[in-house]
């Protein structure tokens, strides 16, 4: 494809930069500038759990969780030493969770997703080191599964490197410029000014910031969220990526012959309004957090019993209002584009945000409606009465879930 004069700077270089960096050059753009503060994927990025699923509350997100599943697919071909682990995702539910996500099960349907609906015996056949209660049922979406961000960032990134994409690591924002009335380029503490003909931002403490400044400030709140890693195990867990609802917990096998556990059903800590210097540096493990994961795998789990923890990883994760990602131009601020507030999907939504913000830039449309992931969405909304009170993680599952009839995924 022959490259355009259209020049890009962007802002972080976790999964959703390097997605964008790599769509962006895939679709020709011949001039992007990915800065980050710290090295590759210093945030959020490599603490996920990184559990793939394309069955969501609605059908544009599960539309677009299927081009997320293209892109993997695809990238299983194209990155050098990292692969897709499509071992399928595993929802297990209670019979009253169940009765409400099979009213989705239509319209996963019409987006594409292919699952199977198991019961007891049928789980444990095909995943034997699970157990299963005679109540409860498994949501297999076929196409599901699971990646090793170790491996995942510096493959992708080596490979926008080699596309021509410019990474600087060590490059800290003071400001981003905004002139006329639309965005222009950045101010670094290293470089001077960068100015560019649009500027994407998938740090989510910059986006606030500039969504602030352009009088619409986003209504996200941000939790603590862990993850841990067993001890090596004997042999290869027989385990699908799995998010279990019915306990509250998830779960799934890595590269090197272990389990990674986390949760989001204990009451997460919730940082204020974290601005753009903050550090995950900062953040240490909730005390709840592992017993209350060692207590819902007891009994589930057995191959783990026993077995230690051998480390932890900490990050920070965003929720919109909606639990839906913030995708797209800010029409406010001409030149300004977000992929931020991805919830607990992560690396779920980075590689479609990614795609989705090259054809709003290089085509000004998008293949799919992903209107309903634009910043814009929260206009009308009265985000500085939400943001003035206190709103809990448990209160925002609870009345999400209120909204729609599946359980909320679980923080990875």
């Amino acid at each position: 494809m022959a490259k355009t004069s259209q020049s890009v700077i962007i802002v972080g270089a976790g999964i959703a930069g390097l997605s964008t960096s790599f769509h962006l050059a895939d679709k020709g753009v011949g001039k992007i500038l990915l800065l980050d503060k710290g090295r590759v994927g210093d945030g959020s990025s490599s603490r996920s759990g990184a559990i793939n699923t394309m069955m969501m509350a609605t059908e544009g997100a599960s539309r677009a969780r299927g081009i997320t599943f293209d892109i993997f697919e695809r990238f299983d071909k194209i990155l050098e030493n990292y692969d897709f682990h499509q071992v399928g995702c595993l929802n297990l539910l209670d019979s009253r969770q169940f009765e409400r996500a099979r009213r989705l099960h239509p319209m996963h349907r019409r987006a594409g997703a292919r699952f199977l609906v198991l019961r007891r015996r049928e789980i444990e056949e095909r995943f034997p080191d699970l157990r299963i209660g005679e109540d409860e049922y498994g949501v297999l979406d076929l196409r599901g599964g699971y990646s090793e961000p170790d491996r995942y960032l510096p493959a992708l990134s080596a490979k926008v490197r080699e596309m021509g994409v410019e990474l600087r690591e060590g490059v800290t924002i003071e400001e981003f410029l905004i002139e006329g009335g639309r965005v222009t380029g950045v101010r670094t503490r290293e470089s001077g000014t960068l100015r560019a003909d649009s500027v994407v931002c998938t740090v989510n403490a910059w986006a606030n910031s500039l969504m602030a400044q352009a009088g619409q400030p986003l209504p996200v709140r941000n939790f603590v969220h862990e993850r841990w890693v067993t001890m090596p195990l004997e042999h290869p867990p027989r385990l699908p990526a799995t998010n279990d609802d019915a306990r509250g917990v998830y779960y799934r096998p890595t590269e090197d012959d272990r389990v990674l556990l986390g949760t989001g059903a204990h009451e997460a800590v919730q940082i204020e309004r974290p601005g753009p210097d903050f550090r995950l540096t900062e953040l240490v493990p909730d005390p709840r957090s592992l017993p209350f994961i060692q207590e819902a795998v007891r009994g589930r789990l057995p191959l783990i019993r026993g077995v230690d923890i051998d480390y932890h990883r900490v990050g920070l994760v965003s929720y919109a209002l909606d639990f839906l990602p913030n995708i797209g131009p800010v029409d406010a601020v001409p030149g300004l584009y977000l992929a931020v507030t991805f919830n607990s999907g992560g690396f779920g939504y980075h590689p479609v945000a990614g795609f989705l913000l090259a054809e709003y830039m290089v085509d000004g449309q998008t293949s799919i409606d992903a209107s309903e992931f634009s910043p814009d969405r929260f206009l009308d909304f009265d985000t500085a009465g939400y943001l003035a009170t206190t709103v809990t993680h448990g209160q925002m599952i609870r009345d999400h879930e209120a909204r729609t009839a599946l359980p909320v995924r679980k923080r990875h």
